[in-house]
């Protein structure tokens, strides 16, 4: 654990969800696998396209719905249609298969527990203070067993601008009825997690991967503290929360 400013009083804790609270990248490998075959089988044109096509698609779908561009799920869903269309579906078609596609890699991306000891800890600290969700991917907390915890859940798109934007920070302030600088954000990111929510007022603390400091990052903006594991955050909130 390392401070780089006082870390004053919380009374509440927001969190990010991927990469914080459990391993996401292996998730999200085996759920990209898992469309591909299933692709296979139901468009294989569709399965047949190379990653750089599959991104222009996504960055043209970007472009096109700028007004969903921070929902994960709708630009899965927009940029499937436009690859469909590529490969010779009609527009109605290849709305469809983008939509059966898009709801079987986000079944497959939320069938997963995580770890016990994350469960563990959001139990405890649940019971102390209240405890919100700000993330912008579309795991399915219900399916994940996190709902429970959480007073709110905020995702970019449905709730606003994606991080570090201030606006899901500031949405999670009002429900809370929290002023920002006594809530805690938790995550991983330096960006999206420790700038946005330093931005928005709150403090941060930066679960930092493989022990790294915020000096190697550029633009970086400190956290109040960073933490290697959850381990070290239970004793933050055992200290100020007995």
């Amino acid at each position: 654990m390392k401070f780089y400013r006082r870390l004053n009083a919380f009374d509440a804790v927001s969190f990010d969800l991927d990469d914080t609270l459990y391993d996401n990248w292996p998730v999200i490998a085996r759920a990209e696998a898992a469309l591909t075959d299933y692709l296979g089988e139901h468009c294989p044109p569709l399965a047949a396209l190379d990653k750089a096509t599959l991104a222009g698609f996504r960055r043209q779908a970007r472009d096109e719905n700028p007004a969903q561009r921070f929902d994960v799920t709708a630009m899965r869903v927009a940029q499937l249609t436009l690859a469909g269309e590529h490969v010779g579906l009609t527009a109605e078609k290849a709305r469809a298969q983008a939509q059966a596609a898009t709801t079987f890699f986000c079944g497959y991306r939320s069938d997963f527990t995580p770890p016990a000891h994350s469960l563990a800890y959001l139990k405890a600290w649940s019971e102390k203070l209240p405890l919100v969700a700000i993330t912008n991917g579309n795991v399915d907390t219900d399916a994940i067993g996190l709902s429970p915890f959480f007073q709110h859940i905020f995702r970019a798109g449905e709730h606003g601008a994606a991080k570090p934007s201030p606006e899901m920070f500031d949405k999670a302030a009002q429900a809370l009825g929290i002023a920002p600088a006594r809530i805690l954000h938790v995550g991983d990111h330096l960006s999206s997690d420790v700038a946005g929510a330093r931005q928005a007022g709150m403090q941060a603390c930066w679960i930092r991967p493989d022990r790294q400091s915020p000096m190697m990052h550029k633009g970086r903006t400190l956290p109040d503290v960073a933490i290697d594991d959850l381990s070290e955050l239970d004793t933050l909130i055992q200290q100020r929360h007995r």
